[in-house]
C-alpha cells in the first residue's frame, strides 16, 4: 500500500495528517503519531512473534475474596 493512499490517522482517525514521502511516514497533527507501514517481511515476523504469545491470566478475584472472608472469622 502506498502511504499517499492513507487519508486519516491510523490511530485517532483524524484527517489532519502530513505525508513525509522522503521518510515514507505519516505524521498526525492531532495525536502526534508517526506511522510507518511495515514491509511484508517485517509484517510476517510481527505476526509470527505474536501468534506464539500466550495471553496472561487475570488474577482471580474469587480467591482474594475467600481469603478476606477467612480473616474476618
Amino acid at each position: 500500500m502506498d502511504i499517499r493512499e492513507i487519508k486519516e490517522c491510523p490511530d485517532c482517525a483524524s484527517p489532519n495528517i502530513v505525508h513525509s514521502e522522503e521518510r515514507e511516514q505519516i505524521i498526525c497533527r492531532e495525536c502526534g503519531l508517526i506511522y510507518e507501514p511495515l514491509t511484508p517481511a517485517e509484517e510476517h515476523r510481527f505476526e509470527q512473534a505474536h501468534e506464539t504469545e500466550t495471553p496472561r491470566k487475570a488474577p482471580a478475584k474469587k480467591k482474594a475474596a475467600k481469603k478476606k472472608a477467612k480473616k474476618k472469622k
